[in-house]
């Protein structure tokens, strides 16, 4: 059985103060019930509260390291990992019952632990026991490092040394940790890294469909989504390419001269539909709001700059804010006149944080 860990993660950003009330209070509680933690749960996080040392099983010297790990030798098939704590060193020693030469698993003949255990616990002679932990601490340690090297999420322990993260970042074409380490952060980023690393399944693919901004905006802003694909929009010509009677320049040739200041186009441009959302939500998603810039990053990072797009922000019915005077209302956005006798939600507002191309009038 392994003991919950604490709600705050261990890589809590922690002072130096609170790093040691921290790590006294693991060695109370692995003391006191070392029963309740597996191996790898308590060297994690030893590990993660030990940021002035080197990883556990990189320091090249025993010495450098924050705990003594060994076996006790015992024939007893262990109901749990570990077998007990020592502090009465210079360093902590954590004990256990398996992953070593002794007990019943264990490469030595049954006859050299029973000679370990006797010597221990008969007459205080742990120098055979103590031979053994010089390769049993190093092993253990190793160990150790192989599952936590493979585990992303323990590599997040210590933010300088995640490793996951610059695989994760190498794959949808960002700086490795490292490298945006060196780099002045980006005022006009909205997204957290691990943002995006979440959704790398979605940002690594070439083909980028509609069902993937779905599920990336869904998931982000854990708000209903779906997008309405071909909405036509009026696209302004050129002035240079525009068809017109002139004494000194020639119009556009037969076939390809075009009436009028603008051309439909219905295949450039798609609709981001929200909702039915909450008040709060809705106003975060206003312009100039919260998740206003999230959401037009998550667009430009999944769909590019070639496609147009506006949002349709749908507020619940039971949400739409009375119109009071002296109250707070955006004209045009979160007011309405008299009562909506439409039983759905309010979806008139369509915005565009963006506008690429001016309609013409």
């Amino acid at each position: 059985m392994t003991r919950a860990p604490d709600p705050r993660g261990p890589a809590a950003a922690m002072h130096p103060a609170a790093d040691a009330a921290r790590r006294d209070a693991f060695w109370a509680r692995l003391r006191a019930a070392p029963q309740g933690y597996d191996l790898f749960d308590a060297l994690r996080w030893l590990d993660a509260l030990s940021p002035a040392h080197a990883p556990l099983g990189r320091a090249t010297r025993p010495r450098d390291e924050p705990v003594r790990l060994g076996q006790a030798p015992s024939l007893a098939f262990a109901a749990a990992m570990l077998a007990g704590v020592d502090e009465d060193g210079a360093v902590p020693r954590i004990a256990i019952h398996g992953f070593g030469l002794f007990g019943p698993n264990g490469p030595l003949p049954s006859h050299l632990t029973e000679y370990a255990h006797e010597r221990a616990s008969q007459h205080g002679d742990r120098a055979f026991a103590a031979f053994a932990d010089l390769f049993h601490h190093r092993l253990i340690l190793l160990f150790y490092r192989a599952w936590a090297d493979a585990q992303p999420t323990a590599s997040l322990d210590r933010p300088a040394r995640a490793r996951f993260d610059g695989y994760v970042a190498s794959l949808i074409g960002r700086a490795a940790p490292a490298d945006a380490a060196d780099r002045p952060a980006d005022p006009a980023d909205a997204l957290a890294p691990h943002a995006r690393y979440f959704h790398a399944g979605h940002l690594v693919r070439h083909t980028r469909n509609p069902e993937g901004l779905v599920q990336i905006l869904r998931r982000h802003f854990g708000v209903a989504v779906r997008v309405v694909e071909h909405v036509p929009q009026w696209v302004a010509i050129d002035r240079a390419q525009r068809c017109a009677l002139h004494a000194t320049r020639p119009t556009q040739p037969l076939g390809g001269a075009v009436l009028g200041l603008a051309v439909r186009d219905a295949q450039s441009r798609f609709r981001i539909v929200l909702g039915p959302l909450s008040l709060d939500a809705y106003r975060r998603f206003l312009p100039g709001g919260a998740y206003a810039r999230q959401l037009a990053q998550w667009v430009r990072e999944y769909a590019g700059v070639e496609y147009d797009w506006d949002v349709q922000l749908e507020l619940a019915h039971d949400a739409v804010p009375a119109l009071a005077l002296g109250a707070p209302h955006g004209i045009g956005r979160t007011a309405w006149l008299g009562r909506r006798l439409e039983p759905g939600p309010a979806r008139d507002l369509v915005v565009r944080y963006a506008a690429r191309h001016r309609e013409p009038a």
